[in-house]
């Protein structure tokens, strides 16, 4: 966080691409060139230093904060369940619920050593979480793990077996045209109706990301990260952008800039796709 406050106060970033290092983009950063910041974390605890900062530099923005429960062994580094619910409501405490989003993404189903992670597991931990975090937040997306490479074998050489991605067709397959029916989509889709009521009975609006599936019978509402209306909202502009389309196909985002850097999380985590 400091190396990147340090590039807001130059007024640029150096962005090198993932997949070649040696191809460096650089991205202005003068407040004339940016709508809105949106940062994506497990920890805010960095970020919070900076707000005052943030707020007197002129720059609007909002906090994706990921928050899962999963155990010790999935994601080995990152802040424990109640640190991170800390700093969560911290955070809402000082931006307020509409520029925090929790996350509770990706979704996965497996057996591990000593426990289930299955839809009873997630059901239990989701809710526990949920009623944690109270109206500290108004928004919770959630995704479904797909498969990346090297990352079915890293998750199968922590423990993991029987583990269900939703990019596995054959357990998430299309779901049928008319009335929706969870029971007729695969493992996943009874858990995501559950979600939906426990998300609604906390009042928390539930919003996919990056899914094909129209859930809005369910109360599951299409998401998107850079989310357009609500950088209208808080940056005071009428944004009006295409979708992204260097993003996956369901992908709802608006067009956008990506200046973080890959192999820099501290987490950990097996299922992590920028793991390297």
């Amino acid at each position: 966080m400091a190396d990147f406050m340090a590039s807001l106060r130059r007024g640029y970033c150096l962005v090198p691409q993932p997949f070649n290092t040696k191809v460096v983009t650089r991205v202005s950063l003068e407040p004339g060139d940016v709508t809105c910041i949106v940062f994506w974390t497990r920890d805010p605890r960095p970020l919070m230093a900076f707000v005052p900062e943030l707020d007197a530099l002129g720059y609007p923005f909002y906090v994706q904060m990921t928050l899962t429960g999963y155990p010790r062994f999935v994601e080995p580094r990152a802040p424990r369940i109640d640190e991170a619910r800390d700093a969560l409501c911290a955070l809402s405490d000082e931006l307020g619920p509409e520029r925090v989003i929790w996350r509770y993404d990706p979704i996965f189903l497996a057996k591990g050593p000593g426990l289930n992670l299955d839809a009873e597991w997630h059901c239990a931990n989701f809710c526990g979480i949920a009623e944690s975090v109270g109206d500290r937040v108004r928004t919770v997306v959630i995704s479904l793990l797909d498969e990346y490479r090297c990352t079915k074998s890293r998750m199968a050489r922590a423990g993991l077996t029987d583990i269900v991605f939703g990019s596995e067709r054959e357990h998430v397959p299309e779901l049928p045209p008319g009335p929706f029916d969870p029971t007729q989509g695969g493992p996943f889709f009874p858990l995501l109706t559950r979600l939906a009521a426990c998300a609604s009975s906390h009042g928390l609006s539930l919003k996919s990301c990056a899914e094909p599936w129209d859930l809005s019978a369910i109360g599951i509402s299409r998401g998107a990260c850079v989310d357009a209306e609500l950088i209208s909202h808080i940056a005071g502009k009428d944004l009006r952008s295409e979708k992204d389309k260097g993003q996956r196909p369901y992908c709802g985002c608006a067009e956008s800039v990506d200046v973080g850097t890959y192999g820099k999380c501290p987490a950990g985590c097996i299922y992590c796709y920028a793991k390297r």
